[in-house]
Formats: C-alpha cells, sequence, structure tokens
C-alpha cells in the first residue's frame, strides 16, 4: 500500500489523561479515509496529535520521513493541513484575505482560481467579510484555505456537520476532487456521507481502533450501524 501516513502504536492525550491507546492507521496516496466514532472516542484528539498540537507516542511516518517529534509549524510546512471542527474565520477580514493569510503572500491569484473553482461561490463573495458567510460557506472557505496550500495531507474534522443537507451534496463532489492531489482523513459521523467519499474506514470507540476495512463492507455488514448507534 502506497501510504502517504502510517500511524503505529499512538498513544496520546491531555495532561496526565491518555485517550489514544495504541492507534495504528494507513492513509494510501489519493483516497478519503473516514475515522469514525461517537462524540469523546477520540478523532478530534488524534488528528491534534498528528498536527503536533498534543504530544505524543508511538511512531508517526508522513511522506516516507519520521514526524512523531516534529513541532506543528514544521508538520504543516511538511504537506499535512487540517479544517478544524470550529470555525476558523478572523472577524473582518475578506475571503480573499482569508485565503492570502493561508497562503503566506505567494500564489494568491492561483489559489483564489483554485478556490473558485472547487467552491464557486466562494469567487463570488471575495471581497466579503468572511464573519457574514452562511455556516456551510465558512465550512467550504475551511477546506479551501486547506486545499490552496497544495497539501499531501488534508484531516478534516467533520466538514458536513451542522450544515444543510444541500450544501453535504456540495461538500461531497469537493472532498472528491481533492484527492486528485492529496490524501483525506475524513472524521465523519454520518454514514451515508462516509460510503459516499470513503475507501477505509476505522471506527474509535475510548480511544482505540475497535474496527477497519473497506467502508463499503463495514456498512453492509452493519458494523458502522451498530458501532455508531447512540
Amino acid at each position: 500500500m502506497n501510504a502517504v501516513l502510517r500511524v503505529e502504536g499512538l498513544n496520546a492525550g491531555y495532561g496526565s489523561t491518555t485517550v489514544l491507546r495504541d492507534v495504528t492507521i494507513e492513509v494510501p496516496a489519493g483516497e478519503v479515509v473516514c475515522l469514525m466514532g461517537l462524540n469523546g472516542a477520540g478523532k478530534t484528539t488524534l488528528l491534534k496529535a498528528l498536527m503536533g498540537v498534543l504530544p505524543k507516542k508511538g511512531t508517526v511516518t508522513f511522506g516516507g520521513d519520521d514526524i512523531t517529534g516534529w513541532k506543528g509549524h514544521r508538520i504543516y510546512d511538511s504537506g499535512m493541513a487540517w479544517v478544524p471542527q470550529e470555525d476558523s474565520v478572523f472577524s473582518g477580514l475578506t475571503v480573499r484575505e482569508h485565503l492570502a493569510i493561508a497562503l503566506g503572500g505567494e500564489g494568491l491569484d492561483r489559489g483564489i482560481s483554485a478556490a473558485a473553482q472547487l467552491f464557486p461561490v466562494l469567487g463570488d463573495r471575495l471581497d466579503q467579510p468572511a464573519q457574514t458567510l452562511s455556516g456551510g460557506e465558512r465550512k467550504m472557505l475551511g477546506i479551501a484555505q486547506a486545499m490552496v496550500v497544495e497539501p499531501k495531507l488534508i484531516l478534516m474534522d467533520e466538514p458536513t456537520e451542522g450544515v444543510a443537507p444541500v450544501v453535504v451534496q456540495e461538500l461531497i463532489p469537493a472532498i472528491r476532487v481533492l484527492t486528485e492531489n492529496a490524501a483525506v482523513m475524513l472524521v465523519e459521523q454520518n454514514i451515508d456521507t462516509a460510503v459516499a467519499l470513503g475507501t477505509h474506514a476505522y471506527v474509535l470507540e475510548r480511544g482505540s481502533i475497535v474496527e477497519s476495512g473497506p467502508v463499503t463492507d463495514l456498512h453492509d455488514n452493519g458494523t458502522l450501524a451498530a458501532r455508531l448507534a447512540l
């Protein structure tokens, strides 16, 4: 398997509290791997650990490099981008300015063109304050900010949560387009969205991987429905 990311025996948490225990996953290049589980399972903690926000033990290999002990800025510069669950909108700044911040002032025209192609609505709102965008449009902006830096891997934390179904139907093909140039690790609780996008899924429960396999197999045999039932 041509994996852009390999995580082996990862343990991480907050202070003296261990949240993740012996997590092992792989993300192949050009694919969407879904990380699933109920609230509190440790999904966001895993993304934070991968991005260097939290200390961790184990081994994380990215693009062939052991990045286990790297700081967040170095991980980002190596080609790993993160779309957090919460809004990453700065008050008073326009859509154009948000893209400029992501790009560090370089290649703005190219970035704007790419963002507008992925999400035409953003191209229509370049000079609009980002805080005035709808919730779904803010999700699009967050994804666009990650995409324009041309990463090898994009970590997405529940991009479809809390948005209208019509917006979800716009996000799904856009995320598929991203896999032309990057792998995606998608934190997702909606089974239908996972099946529509994912090739492989890992299910977290109380900080450990309890199921893994092709998304369609885990869906068809009832595993996802059983593990994600409230």
